[in-house]
């Protein structure tokens, strides 16, 4: 097809077949506008077992890495939802757990509208419930209520995945806390917690490793 086009327009232009083609593999070289879609669709299949959608099962094991003890520039790139390479640490900085009720953690992601169909993005986050009204989580609050922003880890305990939430860009923080004392045993006495991020991907899987800290009490 190029051998025809070329010398369909030579003879129109009066040059040289060669000189056509030879542009024209000029013009298949050249980059392509950034935005525009590169990779192929593919079929999405169900996914296996016998209960794929079953809610749940969600590790009380939520961890959070706080922006300022990340080493950005050696930051792994996700790739196809997956990041496999572990996140960089800077020397002497851990990664936390941050307990929640395993049967009340509940991950939220949703599509969020821009101005026009060029703009737009992903809310992300988890919702949970911290019981109690212990030092340290009153400590907790104090120092990062307002102030935590960084990215979280969050376990599937069913299939053993760990979901990433936040970017370089778009960090995670606390989007709110409401704390109560329940007027009877039965009654939750603890804080709820909302933590959120507004980014320009969905939620990632992270194969990587988790780095605590040796010496944490939280063992």
């Amino acid at each position: 097809m190029a051998v025809l086009i070329s010398a369909v327009m030579g003879s129109i232009l009066g040059v040289s077949p060669l000189w056509i083609g030879g542009a024209l593999a000029l013009f298949s070289l050249a980059p392509r506008p950034q935005g525009v879609l590169q990779i192929s669709l593919f079929d999405l299949g169900r996914p296996t077992g016998s209960n794929p959608g079953a809610g749940g099962g969600i590790d009380s094991e939520i961890i959070l890495i706080h922006n300022s003890d990340i080493d950005w520039p050696n930051y792994p790139t996700s790739v196809n939802g997956i990041i496999s390479d572990d996140i960089p640490l800077k020397a002497g900085k851990f990664m936390h757990r941050f307990y929640l009720t395993d049967d009340v953690i509940e991950p939220m992601m949703k599509k969020i509208k821009g101005g026009n169909r060029d703009s737009g993005g992903y809310e992300v986050g988890i919702k949970g419930f911290h019981p109690a009204m212990e030092e340290a989580i009153l400590k907790w609050i104090s120092n990062f209520g307002y102030e935590f922003s960084g990215i979280m880890i969050f376990q599937n305990c069913a299939s053993s995945k760990k979901y990433l939430v936040g970017e370089k860009c778009n960090l995670v923080h606390v989007d709110d806390i409401q704390s109560k004392w329940g007027s009877s045993v039965d009654k939750e006495k603890g804080s709820d917690f909302t933590f959120l991020a507004k980014q320009s991907s969905p939620w990632s899987i992270y194969t990587g490793a988790i780095k605590y800290d040796p010496g944490s009490a939280s063992w």
